[in-house]
């Protein structure tokens, strides 16, 4: 598939960038896009390096599956569509809402700037558990090879919507699709807008699962994190929240309030310094 995605893939980057420097849009950087490329490459090994281990677990749940889906049809396919797209929704809410894969995930939220290239400053170490929320789908009996398979394409089309160059669709698209207006709120770091549209594809899981967040254009979008890194070093991006965490732990009094640090929200603290985005709000702030 990347054969064909990528070439893809690089022609809108390359249309965005020209776009970008000949109406003065100033959407790239050269320091920002050097980043991403670095996080694309050193995602793409580490994911080579654990796609094995993968496949391995994904198959072993297939032997205990609860159903035999041996019919191949469209709704075979339509179903693993569903179940893995929700599988992405669930992965995304816990990356924004455990630290310990808040400190992962956080590299792709990191840059405050929007373009097509955002899209593949990816979450370098994900795929050292990313495949424990697509175990549910292999024990229902979906075959592993085709999680991935439906994995990627879903990831496809999450490219296309890291670009402030389009605006809102037509209504009924922005119902039941995941559209750049709605993924410009979700990497925003505007209170409001915090934690929100967390779909891959099918933003109806925030609407159902109550995480959905209509771009305002009265609320303009601030990209980036609530404390910004400051800086195109590539080992201080990706391990910008992990250091964070290490510092709290070594203030933290006892083995649990350490722990916690790895499992609450980001933003808790033992002692109220800090605050949780659902703190804030309930606050007012």
């Amino acid at each position: 598939m990347l054969s064909y995605t990528v070439p893809f893939m690089a022609i809108l980057i390359l249309a965005e960038l020209l776009f970008s420097h000949f109406y003065n849009r100033k959407l790239y950087t050269k320091g920002d896009t050097f980043i991403n490329l670095v996080c694309t490459s050193w995602n793409f090994l580490n994911d080579l390096l654990f796609r094995g281990l993968t496949f391995f677990v994904l198959i072993w749940v297939n032997s205990f599956q609860i159903f035999e889906l041996s019919n191949k049809g469209i709704v075979y396919w339509l179903l693993l569509f569903l179940a893995e797209d929700l599988a992405y929704y669930t992965l995304h809410f816990a990356d924004h809402h455990v630290r310990l894969f808040w400190a992962t995930h956080s590299t792709h939220h990191s840059s405050e700037k929007f373009n097509l290239t955002v899209a593949i400053r990816s979450s370098v170490f994900q795929p050292f558990y990313r495949f424990l929320f697509f175990m549910p789908i292999a024990f229902l009996g979906f075959d592993a090879l085709d999680i991935v398979f439906m994995y990627a394409v879903t990831q496809v089309y999450g490219f296309w919507v890291h670009t402030e160059m389009v605006g809102k669709l037509h209504p009924a698209f922005e119902y039941i699709f995941v559209t750049p207006s709605h993924h410009r709120v979700h990497h925003a770091s505007n209170l409001k807008y915090l934690d929100s549209n967390m779909g891959m594809v099918l933003i109806i899981w925030d609407r159902i699962f109550g995480t959905f967040v209509e771009e305002d254009e009265n609320e303009p979008i601030k990209y980036g994190l609530t404390q910004n890194i400051e800086s195109n070093h590539p080992l201080k991006v990706v391990f910008f929240e992990w250091n964070n965490i290490w510092q709290d732990i070594k203030k933290a009094p006892g083995i649990l309030l350490k722990v916690n640090y790895l499992i609450k929200p980001p933003g808790w603290s033992h002692d109220g310094s800090k605050k949780t985005s659902s703190q804030l709000r309930k606050e007012g702030h």
